[in-house]
């Protein structure tokens, strides 16, 4: 599962790299936050959708995993696979939530999050990721899941899945990485997560 590059954290399982400061990312336009335009991604988007998350994190992994999921349709869920336009209309963000499992009862994975590297830091990845929390309430979400960086996901509202909720992760993980979010206001299910078969977690 791959990280917001807006502050850009890994919440990839594979790679828990921090990208979330952005780095050494080229200046952007000056965009605020209210000039973000994130809404659900289109076919025609698909093609952009792998250039944000290649240009995100350098590598094909996350690009990849994407493709995967959207080929999986016990994973794919239509309607939270989200996209943030840039002012011109181009896509600058991304995030997906996909199908995964707390032990039996069903749930939401948030991974990848990418932003263009001209675009981190920038409010691209907090308006993608806060209108695709959104959507997956509307769709009668209850439980969402991330791997990501401590200090990011907090003002989306997630908090450690284990010493919070009894949320295991399928592997050992840092606690302070592995979160949840009752989308709801419901108490989540207790037990331990199962990812999509596309994010290779044994």
């Amino acid at each position: 599962m791959s990280g917001t590059n807006d502050t850009g954290a890994s919440n990839d399982p594979h790679n828990n790299s921090s990208n979330d400061a952005g780095g050494n990312a080229p200046a952007a336009p000056a965009v605020s936050i209210r000039s973000w335009h994130p809404r659900p991604e289109t076919t025609d988007d698909i093609p952009a959708v792998r250039r944000v998350n290649l240009g995100a994190f350098g590598t094909a992994e996350e690009a990849d995993l994407v493709e995967a999921l959207r080929r999986d349709p016990s994973a794919w869920l239509p309607g939270l696979s989200y996209v943030a336009d840039a002012p011109d209309g181009t896509p600058a963000a991304h995030a997906l939530l996909t199908r995964c499992h707390i032990d039996d009862a069903p749930a939401v994975a948030l991974a990848p999050c990418a932003v263009l590297p001209e675009y981190q830091k920038h409010g691209a990845g907090g308006a993608v990721i806060r209108a695709l929390l959104e959507a997956a309430r509307a769709a009668g979400e209850r439980t969402a899941i991330v791997l990501g960086h401590p200090p990011y996901y907090p003002r989306f509202g997630f908090a450690p899945a284990a010493g919070r909720f009894g949320i295991l992760p399928p592997q050992p993980w840092p606690d302070e990485a592995f979160m949840a979010l009752s989308l709801d206001g419901s108490i989540p299910p207790r037990g331990t997560v199962r990812y999509a078969q596309a994010f290779d977690i044994g």
